[in-house]
């Protein structure tokens, strides 16, 4: 079984096992929004079963690896245009993506 503290500390290890999500289905459901691909921050941390800041603070602490991982956020035009193709209805003002806005 992989120490929590070691994976947070170390990118190899998280790149190890970054393929293993079978395994969060079978904890727990993970609600997504009506387009069946994202999440919020707050249903993520809620099953993770940490606060928003601490979740914030994580992101914040990896932000290099999650960018490089493809994740981005989402604000005017394209926050607009990922709502209007996704059928999310949100009043954010930005929405962190997994895997980027592709398209304009």
């Amino acid at each position: 079984m992989i120490n929590d503290a070691a994976l947070l500390e170390s990118k190899a290890l998280r790149g190890s096992v970054l393929e293993r999500t079978e395994v969060l289905d079978r904890v727990k459901a993970l609600s997504l929004l009506p387009d069946g691909m994202h999440v919020t921050t707050a249903t993520v941390a809620a099953y993770f079963e940490v606060t928003v800041k601490t979740l914030e603070s994580v992101m914040k602490d990896h932000k290099e690896e999650l960018h490089a991982n493809g994740f981005q956020v989402l604000a005017g035009t394209r926050l607009a245009l990922f709502k209007g193709a996704s059928g999310i209805e949100s009043r954010a003002r930005a929405i962190a993506h997994p895997e980027g806005l592709r398209g304009p």
